[in-house]
């Protein structure tokens, strides 16, 4: 039986292999895939293999930054509601420390104050340089109602200002307080003249007692000797009596004069008080109108914090309605230094290191679009907080990402911080995965 069934298989199978169908099969040469495919497919993988050596696949730790900086740029804010009356600047200017970028509505007239303020301040430097004098040169037209109506708020400081400034002339050059100060000088020098004069006079008086001393010993012992009549004696001595009464005369004088130097000292000393007094009282006046104006200007005026770059936070026009507190302009200085704030979790912080690379991806610039800055970790915090381990990164390229774009510079913009703490080749990765799950 079995056989039979043997025969019946190898008959079938013969008339199998005699069919045209198979024949036409059998006798088909195979095409090049047919005859390769494998080898090829074997060549993919090996390449795909030696790839993964080349390729490296860095071992990440993901943390949290905020973005910081040395002399930051510096916020231009409103003080006052109301309407912004001018804009001095335009995007990109490059502006000096305290230059003028624009001022807000005021009853004032901002020329007419910085006016003012700049006579205020060279006032203020002549006293500071000993040279009062120089200041009865400004304010010629104080009186002036036109400036007056332009001063707005100011009106009435600068008016108890300039009625300081009126007083204090007076005792500056040319006023009436130094013109009689020189005339108590020239008395002086016309006093110490007739104190020399007496001096003369004295000395000569002296000498001429000193000789008729002399003359009246000699009548003195000719009277004696009965060579001199008594009366001849008599006037004689009367002579010497005299001249003797004239040295008190001449003493008295003396010391009359040197009364009355001591009578204009003390009123030029009185004097040289009220004007010490009277410039106590005007610096102070100054020192006010000086404040005051700072008062108005930090009100009313914008203007740059330092010198550096101009930059608009929004699309603001003339005559605009401004709310108090808003954010106009950032002034950039030439200067700045960024630098990163991060916090490194506990997680996996054993494989943070000093001086390992990272990227930064900021949420307000999409990582897809602007690329990501390149960090640097410069010193890590031992002492942990509750959110982690503080590192300070410095930003070797800036805010230039690796897509060459250059981020504007915002305080407190947050990232997320990619730690590349072993750059790992994919291979390698693969291994240690692999290694892992054969472990578990």
């Amino acid at each position: 039986m079995e056989k039979k069934i043997e025969s019946i298989k190898n008959l079938v199978s013969n008339s199998f292999l005699r069919s045209e169908p198979m024949q036409e099969i059998l006798s088909r040469q195979p095409s090049f895939m047919a005859k390769w495919a494998l080898l090829f497919f074997a060549s993919i993988l090996l390449m795909l293999l030696a790839g993964t050596w080349f390729i490296r696949y860095p071992d990440l730790v993901t943390a949290k930054a905020r973005l910081n900086s040395v002399n930051a740029a510096k916020e231009v804010i409103t003080k006052t509601e109301g309407k912004l009356l001018k804009i001095a600047v335009k995007e990109n200017d490059t502006v000096q420390k305290g230059q003028l970028l624009g001022y807000m509505e005021s009853l004032a007239q901002p020329n007419a104050i910085l006016q003012i303020s700049q006579q205020i301040e060279t006032i203020g430097a002549f006293i500071s340089q000993n040279k009062t004098d120089e200041i009865v040169q400004f304010f010629p037209d104080y009186s002036n109602q036109q400036l007056l109506t332009q001063l707005g708020e100011l009106q009435t400081n600068y008016q108890t200002f300039i009625q300081a400034f009126i007083t204090f002339k007076d005792y500056l050059s040319n006023g009436f307080y130094l013109r009689k100060k020189a005339m108590l000088a020239m008395d002086m020098v016309t006093i110490q003249k007739q104190t020399g004069i007496l001096a003369t006079q004295k000395e000569l008086l002296e000498k001429d007692l000193a000789l008729s001393n002399e003359t009246f010993n000699a009548n003195k012992s000719l009277a004696k000797d009965k060579v001199i009549s008594s009366m001849d004696y008599r006037n004689e001595e009367s002579k010497l009596i005299s001249k003797k009464l004239s040295l008190p005369q001449i003493n008295a004088s003396i010391i009359n004069n040197e009364a009355q130097q001591n009578d204009k000292k003390k009123e030029i000393a009185e004097l040289e008080n009220q004007i010490m007094v009277q410039k106590s009282v005007f610096v102070q006046a100054l020192q006010t109108i000086k404040s005051q104006i700072q008062a108005w200007e930090f009100k009313y005026l914008l203007k740059a914090p330092v010198a550096g770059t101009v930059a608009f936070t929004g699309f603001f026009q003339e005559n605009q309605e401004m709310k108090a507190g808003q954010s106009l302009f950032y002034v950039q200085p030439t200067n700045t230094a960024y630098f990163v704030e991060m916090l490194v979790p506990q997680y996996n912080f054993g494989k943070v290191k000093q001086g390992q690379d990272l990227l930064l991806k900021f949420q307000a610039y999409p990582y897809e679009q602007y690329g990501a800055v390149v960090g640097n970790i410069a010193s890590i915090n031992t002492a942990p907080t509750d959110s982690g381990y503080l590192a300070k990164v410095v930003l070797p390229n800036g805010l230039t990402t690796n897509y060459k774009k250059v981020l504007q510079y915002h305080n407190n913009l947050t990232a997320q911080a990619d730690i590349i703490t072993e750059n790992m080749r994919l291979l390698e990765r693969f291994y240690y995965n692999i290694a892992k799950q054969i472990r578990r």
